[in-house]
């Protein structure tokens, strides 16, 4: 007389697993997948710097200044207000204020725009100390304004003059 044992009945899923994939890939998208990070931008002013290529390829003795807005949601555009400032007989001066420029994003990565026409002429020779500052906001795709400044932190010495304005 053999023993037999009774097969142990298998808990199958009450409900189908793709309905199951479905019920949380709706949830995610409802409660936590639509909710975009809140925006944050940052303003990079790089230190004003005689320009090597403007005097190489245009001949032009110039200081010029580099800024980038970067942010991580997507933006239209960048405008700012920037400025060169110098030292001058122990005080901090203003050497050099452009006028108001707005950059759209790049079009490769809508999340940066690049400001590459700041420069401003100078007489080479003269070893002064400048510092970059510009403030300004980002226009978001999301139609959002997000205020953004900077400076590029320390005076740094260039072996051009700007002269008075």
């Amino acid at each position: 007389m053999s023993i037999t044992f009774p097969k142990p009945k298998l808990l199958g899923p009450k409900i189908p697993s793709l309905l199951v994939a479905g019920l949380l890939a709706a949830q995610f998208l409802l409660l936590g997948g639509s909710k975009s990070p809140d925006p944050k931008c940052t303003l990079t002013v790089e230190r004003p710097h005689h320009s090597t290529y403007l005097k190489e390829f245009k001949n032009i003795d110039a200081i010029k200044l580099n800024i980038s807005s970067s942010c991580n949601v997507p933006q239209i555009y960048t405008e700012i207000s920037s400025r060169i400032q110098k030292i001058s007989n122990n005080r901090d001066v203003t050497a050099h204020r452009f006028k108001v420029e707005r950059v759209s994003s790049d079009s490769k990565n809508s999340h940066t725009a690049v400001f590459k026409d700041l420069f401003v002429d100078c007489r080479f020779g003269r070893s002064v100390p400048y510092l970059g500052i510009a403030e300004g906001y980002v226009q978001l795709k999301n139609g959002q304004k997000y205020l953004v400044s900077g400076s590029s932190s320390k005076f740094v010495a260039a072996p051009c003059e700007i002269s008075a304005q």
